[in-house]
């Protein structure tokens, strides 16, 4: 619901726009591709691991293109590689960082592109 808005402001307020509602870098794609790509950033810093650096900057930027683009079939493609590598990995480990966190993101992104890609 809009507040109401007196008639001499009327003219400076503009309501919500489904363009703001919907942002993109809003999209849970965005999100957590996002958050991959500063773990693999984190792996390469804390344990200079070329392989999170890589692994978590290539599938980050496949989740932020796949959510700015609106390609659930890509954000879905993506979230499986991530499932595939990461929740073995959180199975035999336990850890919660990072194989639990991506894990757990990875699980969310492929129900919401499944979803998207539903109807």
């Amino acid at each position: 619901k809009h507040l109401p808005v007196r008639p001499e402001f009327s003219s400076c307020v503009a309501p919500p726009t489904r363009a703001l509602q919907h942002s993109p870098a809003m999209d849970p794609n965005t999100v957590a591709g996002t958050l991959v790509a500063i773990g693999g950033i984190m792996g390469f810093v804390k344990k200079q691991s070329k392989a999170s650096l890589i692994a978590g900057g290539l599938t980050g930027t496949g989740l932020i293109v796949s959510g700015m683009q609106k390609n659930s079939k890509l954000g879905a493609f993506v979230s499986v590689l991530l499932l595939l590598a990461m929740g073995p990995r959180f199975v035999k480990s336990g850890k919660v960082m990072p194989s639990g966190v991506v894990t757990m993101l990875s699980t969310m992104t492929l129900i919401y592109n499944s979803l998207q890609l539903k109807g």
